[in-house]
Order: C-alpha cells, then structure tokens, then sequence
C-alpha cells in the first residue's frame, strides 16, 4: 500500500516561504512538547485549545513536521460539514480517490488502512483542526475513531485543535465519552504584552523595518494589546489596520492616538460589511447568533440595548470602550466579548475585581443566551434578538454607551 505524504495547504506554503513571520512563545513550545508526549505514549487523543487559528495551525504543523517519515499525518484544516465529506478527506489523504465512494466505503477502506499500519506496526496522526465548527456528525465519526483506537490498538493518535467552545464540547455527547483518553488539555493561551511586544518587533522587522521604536511609540503597544486581549490574530489585525491608517495619513510612527483610529476604521469595516446582512450560518456548537444583545442595566437606571456585530466589545472605565461604566470598581479595560462564528465569547482583562457569569468567576467563557455578565455594579444580559423581550424594543441602540456609576 502506497504511503502518503504529510498534507500540505496553502497556509504551510505560506509559513515555508516567510519563515521570518513566524512567532512562537515559551507556552506554544511547551505546546508542542505536550504534543510530542501524547504521541509518544500512545495517547489516543490530543486537545489543542486557543483562541485564532494561525497560531494552533503553525504548532500543528510544527507538531506534524517533527514526526517519522514512516508516521502517516493527514490534517484536516477546515471543518467539514458532514461525515461523507470528513471520511473523503481522511481517505484522500492517504491514497485513495474517494469519487462516488458511500459512507460506508469509506470507513471500510479506513479500517482496512488502519489495520495494514497496525500489521507493519506504523503509526497513524490524524489532525482535525477547527473542531468547534465541524457538524455533529462529524463529532460523532471523531468519537468513532478515538473509541476504536482504545479497543484495537491501531497505532493512531488524533489531534483535535479548536477554540475555546471545544472545551464545552468535550463535555457533551459524542464527544464526552471518549474525552478521558486526552492527556491533559493544551492550552494555547494569549500573548502577555511582552510576549504581544516580542511579536509586534517581529512583524516589524518582517515588514523591513529597522527598529520596533521607529515603527510603534512606546504607548501605541500596550493598547494594541488591550484591544486585541492578547489574542494572535486580533493582533495581527489590528497592527495591520494601523499600517494602513499610517500610509492613508501618510505618516511612518504608528502613535496611541492613531491605534485608536485603526481600531474604529477596523469595527467601521466590520459593521459595514456584516451589519445589514440578514444572514444564517449554522456550525456545529450551535447556531451563530448574528443577531445576538446586550442587554445592560447599571443600579437605578433604565435598560441599555446593544446589537452585536462581528468583533471585540470592550468593556470598562475607559472612554475607550464601547461600554463605558464609571465605577471606581471596574477597571479601565476590564473585559471584552469576542464576537465570531463560533459565538460570542467573553475574556476577562487581568480586571483588579474580577468579572462574572452568573455569579460565578470567570477568566474566559463561551456566553449562551440568557446568562448574566457582572462587571463592578453593572449587569449585562447576553440575549439572542428572538429571545428578547418586546418591553425592549424602545430601549436605546447603540455601539458606545457611557454608563454613570
């Protein structure tokens, strides 16, 4: 049986070619070495989790690259909207030309391959990234394989990268009852702001740049990073919308003030391009709350209505924010909601009193319609628009909001 090669798409190539735009912290080495410790005592499964998908990717591919020509790697990178299509892109990778093949060909010729690797004592990866957004049956056929490999020793470890929703679905069926054969989680935790400093000289320097202090001001760092939450590809964003607001201003020092301007030409963008869509997407966690609210009440005052669009929502004492609590409780950057496909999902800034759904506190948590964020004296409700209440319906819109403890 011909052997396969290691996957290779589009983001690899890219990755080879400009080996200078890679980043890696201390956590994302301590990552791959998990990684590497799952496969070499046989682990039937790996969690990678963390929010943006360029980081993960890279340590996938790093985790990939480092593995015997003789291991089998197929890397599913984009999620699959049914099981047909997950079992076609399995045997693809290896060899096989799944054209008019059913379902059940399909895993007859995975059962097949599994047990020749298992004959000649080889091992098999397979990589699904992107897990949060795959469909249910899907998971299923994940649960399938996982459960198999406890039972028959077929050699094959399967990575499993996601957001953080992935944490939720390793709790709940399929998924749930084969969760226990991960070795512990792998965390893909957000940059600090050295580690967000060390990134963005790095970019710098890939952009031909002589210095970061010729390109950033020593303030303009601090709030990139805030207004990212440390997340890897926000980051990247936001710097490369500040890039372009310089060269539109015709200027080559990326100030404070004008981060600050890229950030709102950045939620300008985002608003123009998805705000008025009437739009239905479907993943597999759930259904995307496109028309997703905040609902906020600060103590003696009237309800306070947001509509969600895609993006960061921060939320704090800064005049900044786009939810502005004047409380001496709450901090100047205290929170931010994340908003993307796999719905909204709320980080807690480092805050000095904490941030809670609930009741309960949180550092990072996926939002679900109904549940209550409390920031300081402020308390904000998390709705889906069919579920809002019709006494709501005059309550006041809009994107910034100063709320006077």
């Amino acid at each position: 049986m011909r052997q396969p090669q290691h996957m290779t798409t589009l983001p690899d190539l890219e990755l080879e070619q400009a080996p200078r735009s890679v980043f890696l912290t201390q956590c994302h080495r301590n990552s791959l070495e998990q990684l590497d410790r799952a496969f070499n005592n046989r682990r039937p499964l790996a969690v990678v989790v963390g929010e943006g998908k360029s980081t993960s990717r890279f340590v996938i591919r790093r985790f990939l690259s480092r593995l015997d020509q003789e291991v089998v790697a197929v890397r599913i990178v984009g999620p699959c909207e049914s099981a047909t299509e997950f079992m076609g892109q399995i045997i693809s990778a290896i060899g096989f030309h799944p054209k008019d093949m059913t379902l059940a060909d399909l895993e007859s010729i995975l059962s097949m391959f599994l047990s020749f690797q298992k004959a000649h004592k080889r091992r098999t990866v397979i990589c699904v990234e992107e897990v949060q957004a795959c469909d249910w049956w899907v998971l299923e056929k994940i649960r399938k394989l996982v459960a198999a490999e406890e039972s028959s020793r077929y050699g094959l470890t399967v990575v499993l990268s996601g957001r953080e929703k992935l944490t939720e679905l390793l709790t709940k069926r399929p998924l749930k009852s084969v969760a226990h054969l991960a070795a512990k989680r792998i965390s893909l935790a957000p940059f600090t702001l050295p580690e967000t400093r060390e990134y963005l000289r790095h970019r710098v320097e890939a952009e031909g740049k002589s210095s970061i202090e010729k390109a950033l001001t020593y303030h303009a760092i601090p709030l990139i990073h805030e207004l990212s939450a440390g997340i890897p590809d926000a980051i990247r964003d936001l710097f490369g919308q500040c890039l372009v607001q310089a060269e539109e201003e015709g200027v080559e020092l990326v100030t404070k003030e004008l981060v600050k301007r890229a950030y709102e030409s950045q939620r300008a963008l985002i608003t123009q391009q998805y705000g008025d869509e009437d739009e239905k997407t479907i993943s597999t966690a759930g259904i995307y709350p496109l028309s997703g609210r905040l609902v906020v009440q600060l103590s003696g005052q009237e309800l306070r209505e947001i509509k969600l669009r895609r993006g960061n929502v921060l939320i704090g004492r800064s005049k900044l924010c786009d939810v502005r609590v004047e409380s001496e409780i709450v901090s100047r950057h205290h929170a931010l909601i994340r908003y993307t496909a796999e719905g909204a999902i709320l980080i807690d800034l480092g805050s000095t009193n904490g941030t809670k759904v609930d009741g309960y506190p949180i550092r990072e948590h996926t939002l679900s319609a109904g549940e209550t964020i409390t920031v300081g004296d402020c308390q904000i409700e998390y709705l889906l628009e069919e579920a809002l209440e019709h006494d709501l319906e005059d309550a006041e819109l809009g994107a910034v909001m100063d709320l006077d403890a």
